[in-house]
């Protein structure tokens, strides 16, 4: 049984829901188009957190969990001005993963975050879609007011990181309870 929760809009909020992505900022790169998410969306998201079997999204997550996640950072949008960008190919259109300036509950300020699709991994789109949504976050935080969050085990991330211009802020890491997330700051490289 499909959860109603997570099916698409029926109705007149079909075309509300349409008139709210519609305000979300977007961009095309070389490459990509990053665009509001939607429902249609939420089968990527949850094939990434479950199982989430490297852990480097906090998992294991069960679908519930993936849903909540999903919905907090479509919610930035609306309650924090940032939030989840889709990530899509511009040649055929396919949904390649997720970038996102967000905020989870114990961030202690914005995050730049992506997640994307294993067969879409290695090819350079994270690295495209993190820059643009890098220079969003410029716009609105100024080049050094949000970081990443990353796990340590995750190498490619951290290459990623260090490649926008993220130097690794030791403060910001000890405040952190796990003592092991490596935090990335941006500054000057929007």
């Amino acid at each position: 049984m499909t959860r109603r929760c997570i099916m698409p809009p029926v109705g007149a909020a079909q075309p509300a829901s349409t008139a709210h992505r519609a305000v979300i900022p977007s961009y095309q790169t070389e490459r990509l188009t990053l665009r509001a998410p939607m429902m249609s969306d939420f089968p990527a998201w949850r094939t990434l957190m479950v199982p989430d079997t490297e852990g480097y999204l906090g998992g294991p997550h069960t679908e519930e969990e993936a849903w909540e996640a999903f919905c907090v950072y479509v919610a930035g949008w609306l309650l924090h001005g940032h939030g989840l960008w889709s990530v899509e190919l511009r040649e055929g259109g396919a949904l390649a993963g997720f970038v996102h300036l967000g905020l989870e509950w114990g961030d202690a300020e914005p995050e730049l975050g992506w997640m994307f699709l294993p067969e879409h991994r290695g090819l350079g789109y994270a690295r495209e879609a993190a820059e643009q949504a890098r220079a969003h976050g410029a716009t609105l935080f100024g080049a050094s007011g949000f970081v990443s969050y990353v796990d340590p085990d995750n190498a490619p991330s951290n290459r990623l990181a260090q490649h926008l211009g993220g130097e690794r802020d030791a403060s910001a890491e000890a405040s952190i309870d796990d003592g092991q997330t490596h935090v990335w700051r941006y500054g000057g490289h929007a």
